[in-house]
């Protein structure tokens, strides 16, 4: 179904596109799977990929070392005044602490916007809330402007200034899908076995109890000690005194005591819990090698985990790369290519590679990071 779409003047100083309202429809954000937990539209989505990018540390993990993977060192190729004025500009944006931060929002909404305007330096970079964005396009399916609401307006700006990175995006729809996509349902799903986990545990951990007395004037008193065994105060300081467990009750031959055998099938629960996990693992992208838990007997199969993983990586460094070559570097008059480091993935020196990196980006700890070069932890100074 076509709308007319009303014109608006950008607030960006930007001119709305030139084409007949008959023609044009605004596209709306894809609905995701029925089998998501909501159907609140585009804003109830990015809000529950936020809640568990926010609250689930597979995700959070996963994410933040994607983007701190994929974006390496850059640098630029091109005559040298043009690498010199690409050079300048970089540092002025701080362009790979801003890539960095695109690769994040892309991964966890699907797509990353950066705004190209003009400015007293020239052209300068200015992140659009993906909330907040929409894609309008015409019969074709071809983009011809981004609406970007603001203060309650809705601003048109021009394809060719703003920057589009778009995760796993399908056939000709103009916006991708979030990594958490997938996993919505299974991080829910995990969540809910876990917390039954911790029930269960407890339950086990404090089986119920059948006295049988002989004086049935006992039962009163008898039944005062049996609910008070556990004692919960979740307000103490201390973990260890939230619970707390009377296991001595000392009573005469009047009283018989016996503990109601459980039938929960913990360890299923378990099984059923690591199961979810290898498929959130996978889902998300991150092998577990990078966890210190590698998939396999050898290094041999964490290599090929790795080297699935740096083709991933590779693909999101090219989608980065297009677009910048495609918009930025020509709208800054600039004749320059940009290429990134890649991971090389050949040796022994990969493990002392990626343990860096991975301490560099907050994922692990010192010791955490000796480990996975073979070295002993360091000891704790008294």
């Amino acid at each position: 179904m076509l709308k007319t779409i009303r014109k608006v003047s950008s607030i960006f100083k930007t001119k709305s596109a030139d084409y007949r309202s008959e023609r044009i429809q605004l596209f709306p954000f894809a609905n995701l799977s029925n089998n998501l937990a909501f159907s609140t539209g585009v804003i109830g989505n990015y809000q529950n990929y936020e809640e568990a990018y926010f609250t689930s540390i597979d995700v959070s993990t996963a994410i933040d070392l994607i983007a701190h993977f994929a974006i390496t060192e850059f640098q630029f190729s091109g005559s040298e005044q043009d690498v010199k004025k690409a050079e300048t500009f970089s540092r002025e944006m701080k362009l790979r602490t801003r890539l960095i931060n695109d690769i994040r929002t892309m991964l966890i909404y699907g797509n990353a916007y950066e705004y190209l305007a003009d400015s007293e330096i020239g052209i300068e970079m200015q992140f659009l809330n993906p909330k907040n964005v929409k894609v309008r396009i015409d019969e074709y399916g071809d983009i011809v402007a981004y609406v970007y609401s603001v203060a309650g307006e809705e601003n048109d700006l021009q394809p060719e200034r703003v920057l589009h990175f778009a995760y796993g995006r399908i056939g000709n729809s103009p916006y991708g899908y979030s990594l958490i996509h997938q996993v919505y349902n299974l991080l829910k799903l995990k969540q809910k076995l876990e917390l039954m986990a911790a029930i269960l545990s407890y339950k086990m951990g404090h089986p119920l109890l059948h006295a049988k007395v002989k004086n049935p004037a006992m039962i009163p008193e008898v039944e005062k000690v049996l609910q008070n065994r556990v004692q919960t105060n979740y307000d103490a300081t201390n973990v260890e005194d939230q619970i707390a467990i009377v296991n001595q009750i000392v009573t005469d031959d009047a009283v018989d005591l016996n503990a109601i055998s459980s039938q929960l099938d913990l360890r299923g629960l378990v099984e059923m819990i690591q199961y979810l996990q290898g498929q959130i693992d996978k889902a998300l992208k991150v092998p577990r090698v990078f966890y210190g838990e590698p998939e396999g007997s050898n290094r041999a199969s964490s290599y090929n985990q790795l080297k699935t993983f740096s083709l991933f990586l590779q693909s999101l460094r090219s989608a980065i790369k297009e677009e910048l070559e495609a918009k930025l570097f020509p709208l800054l008059g600039l004749d320059v290519e940009i290429e990134f480091e890649e991971i090389v993935i050949e040796d022994e020196m990969i493990w002392g590679e990626l343990a860096v990196k991975l301490y560099e980006a907050g994922i692990i700890d010192t010791n955490e990071a000796r480990d996975i070069i073979g070295y002993p932890p360091l000891e704790e100074e008294q």
